[in-house]
Order: structure tokens, then C-alpha cells, then sequence
């Protein structure tokens, strides 16, 4: 026991075995201090009862349908290159010194320095029929030790206690060394402050002894809590994390509050003025959500509000007249747009909006010509354009505005917390209105985005059409093209979806991809104007063919999930999905949403032979927020806010789906906290988990 005890805060240096270069290596993936390394859970835990024997698994069929553990020794090891799609074939033998089994890995070069003959591993994953009898093909592995005879000394006994904790290797550091650093840390941390309000603390035990338990399971803990996050442990550093994301969202929100806005005052001729732009009545629900807006517009204060809207519910045309309030009395409105597509087709329908007085509308995007691009700048400086769409152009230091009054963000989790700043910094503090067409939870939206004043648009406008949607199997897909040519012989337009660019390599069920489809659909089609699209192409490429698309050129639009947002097209009334069970389903929801915009009814057919009981709700039902629940229960929310784009923290122990009750506890208990003034341990705590989970000012 050291004479001194490291505080979480310390950095890593401080621990022996950690000088400056494997600091650097920790520093890259996020460690820093002794906390940060404590905070890293293993992401799997073995337990010594579920290795099973490989000569079990000739004698058991049972064993194909399920995942299974071996531990053993490599004592053949080989690389080739496979003669169809020249791809690194990596082959190996597994002992367990009774019977062996063949390993294989697809398209990974690298394992030659990393597996060794006489490297001892534990590997997991599915069993598979091969060539050569029962194998496994790209199972997880781990190694955790040299023979005997390999290295002349004796093999740690990695069993001593019932539970094997996995890390991550970081770089050249191997899971091995990572555990050894944190089997220190934990040694030499000191216990820290009490962070966590009664409410929630109680019945759990305290940080250090939480990650004690969770870095060395005792061997009386149950294996399926552990790897479900179940644990008292588990439960005391989630209720940290949720603690310190509600905290901050509250803290942020009450600050907010305390913001004096810029106060946009009505009239009769505003009033007057919007009416004049509007194509047709709002629904309920959108006069609703706009006169929430209008209420912040008026209030003083800066509005930070969070639009809803389902599917086609007309979110932009609330979005637009946010905008309008400010554009139309002395201001300029700015909107973000994700993508080149989406902000040309914003400036298209809003130039529609504003019929003669569109001349004040300005788009500035990336692939601009220079000089258009010098133009726009100008006319947004001088106040020209009152109406500015945008996608990241707009962060350009050389874009300023006259007076920036109100930012939408069209798609908000596509944005990163820098890029808000930076627009933010452009106006003096102006308003901000975040559009989301990915339907949320009622409940989990004002956990998560707590700091956003909510409108939910949940009615669709008069004249949108019936969306047909049907689960039809791979071996009926005739039926699918057979609708392609009913609408296509009638003028219509198509879409298909693919999920994938590349082929499929072997280690997954075969999946058509965006070629083979193409090849597909050209000799089904073979008279009809055929355009892809994927994310791989350029700007001026993908918008190009997208044109051709929405100009009815192409007649058929093959394509990648790129269109899942913001692509409308009236006259395309088909949609089919290969390989449904690739998406999920509010993507599933989203993609549907492009179709059925015009004056007749749409098409939606997913083609998928697996997941079908999942992807039956969408047959079953079009409330955008069912199925995002549903969604929800069944992804979790890393694939549903987006992969590191969401703004939201990626937790260690916390799951925003797992705990939603508890998340909704930490809400309340964090406004208890501010009212009561937070002690110094937890202001201290506070700015030490904003730095560690990178808490986002969301919108």
C-alpha cells in the first residue's frame, strides 16, 4: 500500500509501469487520469464454467445454434490469399491438448503479429460447418498467456478466481497490460468524494468499491447480470453518470433561463405577411408547435426548443415560419442543413414559400463556384438575405452576418457541438430551433434533451396519401418488381435501397450489394433510366445524379440510405428495401417517408427473409413514435441517435434505454440538488465528468 493515495484526478504518470510514451498511447483513447482508466470497464467477461472442452462439441450438435468459449493453445498457424476476391484467408489449429478445432478470419492481415503458435487464447463466437468438420469463422479472441515450453516458465493460472475481465487492446498495449495498470490503480486509488445525493446513493456501494467489484467480479456474482449491467455496481456508476449528464442539461437550462433574448415583436402585418406565405392551413398540431414558438420569440428570452415532427408531418413549414418572425421584422434566420441535397432542397421549397420575394433567399454550400461563393457572403454580411440555408459553409470564419436573429438546425445530431458554437458566435445570442425527424419517446426526449423546450408535431397534413407497406420474402421478390413496373407503366418513379456499397465477405450471410443490385435492376429494367447513388461519391456527382432523379430523367433511383432524409420527390410512389433486417426500424420509418408525398398513394416493400417478426410492426402501424420505441427496446440508442454524432455522452455503465426510470430519477434529483446549491465535491466532480464524457450542449 503506497504511504500516498492517488486521487481519480491524478495523472496516469503517476502509476509505476506508465511513463510518457504509454501515457501519450492512453491519452489517444481517452485515458488520462487515474479515473479515466478505473472508468474503462471490460467490455466482456468470461466465465471459467462456460469453456467448454473441444472434443464436447464433436460429440453435441446442440452446440451450432449457440456461442460458445475455448480456451487453448495455437499449434498451427497460416495465411493465404483466396483465389475469388483475393482476400487474406487466416487460418489456425486450437489444442486444448486433447482435440483441436480450425479457427478462420476473413480479410484480416493483421493477425499474423498478433497470433502466434503457442500463444495461448480463449476464443468465442459461433460453430460453423466447414471443410474440415466443425470450425469457427472470425470468433472473438483473447490472448492470455505463452506455453510453457514457448517462453520457459510457468503459465499464469488465469483462473483464480471464477470471472476473466476482458479490456480492449489500445494501440500496442495488449488487454494483458491494460488489466495489470488498472489491477494497480485500484490499489492505489483513493476513495473520492460523496458525489451522489442520498436519494440516489442509497443501498449501492461506493465508487471504488463499485469498480473494484466490476475490474474483479466476486465469484459469487451471477454472469448474466454482469454481462447485462445489472449489478449494485453497475447501478452505483450509472446512477454517476446519469447524475452528472442531468446536472449538466439542468445547470444549462436554468443558465439559459437567466439569458436575455432578442424579443421579436408581433403585429397584425406579420401576422398578415406569414399568412401570405402559407400554401394551405396548418393541422392542429402545427399551429400548436408554432405558437409555442412564437411565445419564445416574444418572451425576452433565448428560445432553445426541440421541433418533433414525425414523417411527413410538415416540421419544415413550422421551421419557416420561425424563420419568417425574425426575417420579416428586421432580422436574418439561418438554417443548417446536414447534407448539399438537403439544403438545395430546403432553398427549393422555400423559395416556393417566398414566390416573388425569394431574391432575399441565399444558399451557400460547399461545392459553390468561387465567385457565387463571394456573392453570397456578401449579400449575407450586408443584410441582403434574410433567409440563409447552409450546410458547414456556414461555420467559415468569412461568414458573418448583419443580424442573425434565429438558427434551425435541421437534423440536429448531425451536427457537432464546435459547429453550433462557431454559428452560435456569428450572432449575438441568437435563438435556435432543432428540427428532428426521427421521432423520440415523449418521455426519454425530455431526459435526454432536457435543455430544449419541446414541440411535437404527431397529426399529418390534409392530402398526404396511405403508404402500402408489405413484408414480402426473397423467394417472391417477383412481386416487388412486378409493382416497379404497375407504377413505372403509369409514370411513376422508383426507389431501391440497398444496404451495403461492397460485397459481402464470407463471415456473414451472403448480402446483395449495391452492384449486384444494379446489375439487377438493368436487366429487369432494361429500357428504363436507371441513376445510383451512395455516400462514396463526390458532392458534384451525387447531387448531379440525384437531379436527374427529381427532374424525372432517371426513373429509377438505386441507392444507400443517403436518402433517408430530406429527399422528396412527388412522383416516386415505390419503394423496395433489400435486405430489410440490415436497418433499423425508425430508419426503416424515415426511408418510407419519401414516398406517398404526391397526389397518390405509396408503395413500401421490404424484402427480407430474417427478422420478420421485428419488421412486422411496420406493416402494422405508420406512428412514427411506436416505432421508435420499438426501435428503441431493441437497438438501444447508439445506432438510433447515430454512431459518435448524437452530442450525447457515450457512457461506461449507463444505458439511456436500460435506465430510462433511472435517468428520470437523476432528472429530478438534479433539480432537487440545484435548488438545495451543489457542495464543492460535486462542482468539483461536475467539471471533471464533463470533461471525461464530453457532455454536449445539445441544439
Amino acid at each position: 500500500m503506497p504511504s500516498q493515495l492517488l486521487p481519480f484526478s491524478a495523472k496516469l504518470t503517476a502509476l509505476r509501469g506508465v511513463g510518457s510514451k504509454r501515457a501519450e498511447l492512453l491519452a489517444d483513447a481517452g485515458f488520462q487520469t487515474v479515473g479515466d482508466l478505473l472508468w474503462g470497464l471490460p467490455y466482456r467477461y468470461v466465465d471459467r464454467g462456460s469453456i467448454r472442452p473441444i472434443g464436447e462439441l464433436n460429440r453435441q450438435a446442440g452446440f451450432l445454434d449457440s456461442s460458445i468459449t475455448l480456451l487453448g493453445k495455437i499449434v498451427d498457424f497460416r495465411q493465404s490469399t483466396t483465389r475469388i476476391q483475393r482476400m487474406t484467408l487466416t487460418e489456425a489449429l486450437l489444442s486444448d491438448e486433447k482435440d483441436s478445432i480450425r479457427l478462420v478470419w476473413f480479410n484480416q492481415p493483421h493477425l499474423s503479429r498478433m497470433l502466434k503458435p503457442g500463444s495461448r487464447i480463449l476464443v468465442w463466437g459461433p460453430l460453423s460447418h466447414g471443410r474440415h468438420g466443425l470450425e469457427m469463422r472470425s470468433p472473438g479472441w483473447e490472448v492470455v498467456g505463452r506455453s510453457a515450453e514457448d517462453n520457459g516458465e510457468l503459465t499464469e493460472n488465469i483462473f483464480a478466481r471464477r470471472f476473466l475481465s476482458l479490456y480492449r487492446r489500445i494501440g500496442s498495449l495488449s488487454g494483458q497490460t491494460r488489466q495489470n495498470l488498472v489491477s494497480l490503480a485500484l490499489k492505489e486509488a483513493e476513495q473520492p468524494g460523496a458525489i451522489l445525493p442520498p436519494e440516489l446513493a442509497s443501498g449501492l456501494p461506493d465508487t471504488l468499491t463499485a469498480l473494484r467489484l466490476l475490474h474483479n467480479p466476486s465469484d459469487d456474482c451471477s454472469g448474466d447480470d454482469l454481462e447485462s449491467g445489472s449489478t449494485p455496481a453497475h447501478q452505483r456508476l450509472a446512477a454517476e453518470e446519469l447524475f452528472a449528464f442531468a446536472l449538466a442539461v439542468e445547470l444549462r437550462r436554468s443558465g439559459r433561463l437567466k439569458r436575455q433574448g432578442e424579443k421579436i415583436i408581433t403585429s397584425a402585418e406579420l401576422r398578415d405577411k406569414l399568412k401570405s406565405y402559407l400554401p394551405f392551413s396548418l393541422t392542429l398540431a402545427q399551429r400548436r408547435a408554432f405558437k409555442e414558438i412564437v411565445d419564445d420569440l416574444c418572451s425576452g428570452r433565448v428560445m432553445h426548443r426541440m421541433l418533433q415532427g414525425d414523417v411527413g408531418s410538415g416540421n419544415t413549414l413550422v421551421a419557416f415560419l420561425a424563420m419568417a418572425m425574425a426575417a420579416e421584422t428586421g432580422g436574418q434566420a439561418a438554417l443548417l442543413a446536414p447534407t448539399e441535397v438537403l439544403a438545395r432542397q430546403h432553398a427549393a421549397s422555400f423559395i416556393k414559400l417566398l414566390g416573388d420575394e425569394s431574391r432575399r433567399l441565399q444558399l451557400l454550400i460547399g461545392a459553390m463556384r468561387a465567385a457565387d461563393k463571394r456573392s453570397a457572403i456578401g449579400m449575407i454580411a450586408n443584410g441582403q438575405a434574410d433567409y440563409v440555408i447552409g450546410t458547414h459553409a456556414l461555420f467559415q470564419e468569412s461568414v458573418l452576418f448583419k443580424k442573425l436573429q434565429i438558427v434551425v438546425v435541421d437534423e440536429q445530431h448531425r451536427f457537432g457541438v464546435k459547429q453550433r458554437e462557431a454559428i452560435r458566435d456569428k450572432g449575438l445570442d441568437p435563438h435556435w430551433l432543432v428540427m428532428s425527424a426521427t421521432p423520440i419517446p415523449r418521455s426519454l426526449a425530455l431526459s435526454i434533451f432536457g435543455d430544449l423546450d419541446q414541440s411535437v408535431l404527431d397529426e399529418l397534413p390534409p392530402g398526404r396519401q396511405p403508404v402500402d407497406t408489405r413484408l414480402v420474402n426473397p423467394d417472391h421478390a417477383e412481386r416487388a418488381w412486378n409493382l416497379v413496373d404497375m407504377e413505372l407503366a403509369t409514370g411513376r418513379q422508383a426507389f431501391v435501397v440497398s444496404p451495403s456499397i461492397d460485397p459481402s465477405d464470407e463471415t456473414k450471410p451472403p448480402l446483395r450489394d449495391i452492384q449486384a443490385m444494379e446489375i439487377l435492376l438493368r436487366a429487369r429494367f432494361p429500357d428504363i433510366p436507371l441513376t445510383t447513388v451512395h455516400g462514396r461519391l463526390k458532392t458534384d456527382e451525387l447531387n448531379g445524379r440525384m437531379s436527374a432523379f427529381v427532374s424525372g430523367e432517371a426513373r429509377i433511383l438505386l441507392a444507400t440510405t443517403v436518402i433517408e432524409v430530406g429527399v422528396d420527390v412527388p412522383n416516386a410512389t415505390v419503394m423496395i428495401v433489400d435486405h430489410a433486417e440490415r436497418f433499423g426500424l425508425s430508419q426503416l420509418h424515415q426511408l418510407r417517408g419519401r414516398v406517398g408525398r404526391g397526389l397518390h398513394g405509396g408503395h413500401f416493400v421490404m424484402i427480407s427473409k430474417s427478422e420478420t417478426e421485428r419488421l412486422q410492426i411496420l406493416t402494422e402501424t405508420s406512428d412514427g413514435f411506436r416505432i421508435a420505441q420499438k426501435d428503441l427496446e431493441i437497438r438501444g440508442p447508439g445506432e438510433f441517435f447515430g454512431t459518435r454524432q448524437s452530442g450525447l455522452p457515450r457512457f461506461q455503465a449507463a444505458d439511456f434505454i436500460r435506465d430510462r426510470q433511472l435517468l428520470l430519477q437523476c432528472r429530478e434529483a438534479a433539480v432537487n440538488t440545484i435548488r438545495r446549491g451543489l457542495t464543492d465535491n460535486q462542482l468539483a466532480w461536475l467539471r471533471q465528468e464533463q470533461s471525461r464524457l464530453k457532455l454536449a450542449e445539445i441544439g
